[in-house]
Order: C-alpha cells, then sequence, then structure tokens
C-alpha cells in the first residue's frame, strides 16, 4: 500500500513577536499550517489579529514606524524575511474590510490591472473560470463591470479569482467574512473547497465571531492582547470555553 504524501508546510511561525516603535503588537505567536488547511483565528476588536497577519504579507512596515520582530516565519520552508516583498505580495494573498471596501471604486477590469498589469486576456478567454468562481453572470459588463454593483458575496468572489490567478500560496482574510450569512457562507464553503484549497493553497479567516467558521477551520487561535490563549483543533476550544 502506497504511504500517503505529508502535507507541504505553507506557514511556520516560532516564538514570533512583533514590534512598532518598541510598542508590542503580539508575542510569542507559535503554529503550523498546512497545505489545504485552514487557519481560523479568532479575538475581540485589538487583540493583535490584524498585526499578526499584516506581518506575513509584511505590510506593517507601510503602517507603522520602526517595525521589529523576533523570531521566526517561514512561508514555503523559507525565511520569510530573505523574501524581497515583490515575492512575498505574489505568495501572500491578504484583504482586510480597508481594502475591500475600496473595491466600490474600481472596475472588474481596473483591479486585474492592479493585480496582474494589462498583459491580460481577453474577458471571454475566463469565462469558464469566472463561471467555476459563480462570477460569470455578475460581471455582465465584462472587464467595465463596476465592483460597487455587485453583492457582498461576489466581491469575495472576485477576490478569490484574482488570488486564484495570481497562483497566491497563502490566502488571508481578515474580518470580511464575518457579515456573510448563512447561506452565502454555505456557497463560499464550497468555492473555498473545490478551486482554493484542494488547489494545495492554505489559508486564514480571521474573525470576531468564531462559532459560524468553525466546521471550515482545521486549526484554530484565540487571540487575546497579542496572546495565544488557546491553539489546537476546533472542537477542543468549544469544550474548554
Amino acid at each position: 500500500m502506497e504511504m500517503e504524501k505529508p502535507k507541504k508546510k505553507i506557514l511556520e511561525a516560532e516564538d514570533f513577536t512583533g514590534f512598532a516603535s518598541n510598542v508590542k503588537l503580539f508575542e510569542n505567536i507559535s503554529f503550523t499550517l498546512e497545505e489545504k488547511s485552514t487557519l481560523v483565528l479568532y479575538g475581540p476588536r485589538g487583540s493583535g489579529k490584524s498585526a499578526l497577519l499584516r506581518s506575513f504579507a509584511r505590510l506593517n512596515e507601510e503602517i507603522y514606524d520602526e517595525v521589529k520582530y523576533d523570531g521566526k516565519v517561514y512561508l514555503e520552508e523559507k525565511d520569510l524575511f530573505d523574501f524581497d516583498i515583490k515575492a512575498i505580495r505574489s505568495l501572500v494573498f491578504y484583504s482586510d474590510t480597508n481594502f475591500f471596501e475600496a473595491l466600490d471604486y474600481l472596475t472588474f477590469g481596473e483591479l486585474v490591472d492592479l493585480a496582474f498589469g494589462r498583459d491580460f486576456l481577453p474577458f471571454e478567454e475566463y469565462s469558464s473560470l469566472l463561471d467555476d468562481f459563480g462570477l460569470l453572470k455578475s460581471l455582465r459588463d465584462g472587464y467595465k463591470t463596476k465592483l460597487s454593483d455587485l453583492y457582498v458575496l461576489e466581491k469575495i468572489f472576485v477576490l478569490l479569482f484574482v488570488s486564484y490567478l495570481k497562483d497566491s500560496k497563502l490566502l488571508i482574510f481578515d474580518c470580511i467574512f464575518d457579515h456573510l450569512d448563512d447561506d452565502h457562507l454555505k456557497k463560499l464553503s464550497v468555492i473555498l473547497k473545490k478551486k482554493i484549497l484542494s488547489n494545495g493553497k492554505a489559508m486564514i479567516i480571521a474573525t470576531r465571531f468564531f462559532k459560524r467558521f468553525l466546521p471550515i477551520a482545521d486549526l484554530f487561535i484565540f487571540l487575546k492582547n497579542g496572546k495565544i490563549e488557546f491553539r489546537g483543533e476546533p472542537k477542543e476550544f468549544t469544550i474548554v470555553r
């Protein structure tokens, strides 16, 4: 009988601590996230979720002065800080509520241009893939479709489509799923399993409302005041709570 091939590590943090102007943002963060797996990161507002997640895309440097880190982070088993920024932004797809709201000022084509530049195939060439992501009927004007005309779930599907084409290995969604209703969350879960996780990617979903996301979590972390209060299987968290 052929042995199952071990899963590839996409992201690994070892005693990872972040500072901005000598103020501690989060501390001693350790976990491993493998391919085809989802980490649900739960914590109240101000718990350090966003600062931690931005660090994996090297975005804190664009927000804070004097950013420093202790500990180690490995992206696809290579030191995160050995990558140049352009390579990280290709491998790590990060979206928070601010970026999500900014979509309303763009057309679908303008978003694609921001992500890939102008060397892009005609819209019709992507019709099959867009249909897989539930977008073909929504993008009635092709690349000229205004993203402000789309529903919240459709905008999320647009982001997933872009991350799929970019071949990002790690997808980070910082609280942008929190306001989906149960029906939309079910539709989203199908797309995530069929088109994202099955393609060897890994995903982190940050949330302030953990219960609805437990069914799709492989690893669950509860973050409070920048520290991990719980790390493990989702079912174990429901017991200790």
